[in-house]
């Protein structure tokens, strides 16, 4: 998968990589030919001012320069013109250069469509501004205009072989397609020409789409989007479109040169990498929600549906840091069913876990949401009450005491009670020491006769 980078990345990895891509670019076979022809001798000083140029090139991607700002050109350049090179062989060079760029990128795997245009519009610029340069360096006015007509041309044909080019009248008839245009859409140029240009449009593209299309270039403004066209035989094909419109003298619209670029494989991927990213959503939606469900499961108590004690733990921990931490009071009740062994042994252990699951119930009925219930052993309970004193929890315990010896328990015909434990957290306290206290005293109230609360203060 090509990792996507932007431009503003790009000036970055250019400079720290300057030394490769200038030496792979003398090594080019174009310009190699250039250098050779002109008996230009790469020296170690003139290497340092093709490095010198590149860090120009760098800048002026960087901070939005123009090469113009930058000394070094001059140097370069007078290289160049003490060797008689024109400017179609200066185009040449920065051609090259470009592709030196791009196959640095390209073997990197950070080459992208949107970073190639902008490569692309970068050289096109540093070249203009050098030709520019180059010109002015020239005394003859009429070498200036042959020049510049033959870059022209250059630049002319570089487009005409990369791109797919068409041109229509006013009214959208075709007058001139390039070769790569009658390529790709599998006709030939004179199925083409006198024709509108929606002869290659496809039925799936949006008339939004080519209204706003209309709309801009008729205000003489260029407009560029993604169209997806269809070929002769019926299959499609995608391309990124810029409209230009040409105006004359009087400032009248009398041509539009679209030029595109096939990017059918590009938004192919895009569109598989889309499915494949609504499927991985969806599968990690799914293993999400199994993680949720799993956690949920070794939280719980399976049969009272309450914490388990590996879950209390957890929050007996957090409690009591926080309860240190904020200075709050925490207390804790400990209950335990009386006699539930004997329950067991006369009625079965189904009649005893349905009595589990009855208290379970009652004592979460008469608890807060903040505090914890958790199924600590065989028939024993915890409950962590934040910000409760002692004579408050003893109240809870006592309310919770009550409410099981007066309930009456379908499943026998026998008084259940439970015996309550209860203590307070205080400043000195470890855990280890506030839940034995709590443990005390349920072991006194066990051994005091049972259906008791007991606190702390009563040992």
């Amino acid at each position: 998968m090509k990792q996507v980078v932007q431009l503003k990345e790009f000036s970055y990895i250019l400079r720290i990589n300057k030394v490769k891509i200038v030496d792979f670019w003398l090594e080019m076979e174009d310009v190699k030919n250039i250098l050779g022809t002109h008996q230009i001798i790469v020296s170690d000083d003139r290497k340092k001012v093709f490095y010198e140029l590149f860090d120009c090139i760098v800048g002026v991607v960087q901070w939005d320069l123009t090469i113009s700002d930058c000394p070094i050109k001059n140097k370069f350049l007078q290289i160049l013109s003490e060797s008689s090179v024109n400017t179609a062989e200066i185009f040449t060079l920065f051609i090259s250069l470009k592709n030196s760029v791009e196959s640095y990128f390209y073997k990197e795997g950070l080459l992208s469509f949107g970073l190639s245009s902008d490569i692309e519009k970068i050289f096109l610029k540093v070249t203009n501004e050098l030709y520019n340069t180059y010109e002015e360096m020239k005394d003859s006015v009429t070498d200036f205009k042959n020049e510049h007509s033959n870059l022209l041309n250059e630049y002319k044909k570089a487009v005409d072989l990369s791109n797919i080019v068409s041109k229509t009248n006013p009214k959208g008839i075709i007058t001139y397609v390039n070769n790569k245009f009658c390529e790709i859409s599998g006709y030939s140029r004179s199925e083409l020409i006198g024709k509108p240009h929606n002869i290659v449009r496809h039925p799936t593209m949006q008339s939004s789409v080519f209204k706003e299309l209309w709309d801009t270039i008729k205000e003489k403004k260029p407009w560029r989007g993604v169209v997806v066209n269809m070929k002769k035989d019926g299959r499609k094909y995608v391309v990124d479109s810029t409209i230009v419109p040409i105006l004359d003298i009087d400032g009248d619209v009398v041509e539009y040169i679209a030029i595109r670029h096939d990017v059918t494989e590009f938004e192919q991927t895009k569109e598989q990498l889309s499915t494949l990213n609504r499927a991985m959503k969806h599968k990690v939606d799914e293993l999400y929600s199994m993680t949720q469900v799993l956690e949920e499961q070794a939280s719980i108590d399976v049969l009272t549906s309450t914490f388990n004690r590996a879950k209390f733990e957890e929050f007996f921990d957090l409690e009591f840091q926080k309860a240190k931490m904020q200075r709050n009071h925490l207390s804790i009740i400990l209950l335990d069913i009386d006699r539930f062994k004997s329950i067991n042994d006369t009625f079965g252990h189904d009649v005893g876990d349905s009595i589990l699951k009855e208290i379970a119930k009652m004592i979460a009925k008469n608890i807060r949401s903040s505090d914890t219930l958790a199924r600590w052993g065989g028939e024993e309970f915890a409950i962590l009450l934040p910000g409760t004193q002692l004579d408050k929890a003893k109240v809870v315990a006592t309310n919770l005491q009550q409410s099981i010896l007066e309930h009456k328990f379908e499943s026998v015909d026998t008084q259940i009670t439970a015996s309550f434990g209860v203590a307070l957290c205080t400043e000195s306290d470890n855990k280890e020491d506030f839940f034995k206290r709590a443990d005390k005293a349920l072991y006194k109230a066990k051994n005091s006769g049972r259906n008791l609360v007991v606190g702390e203060d009563e040992l």
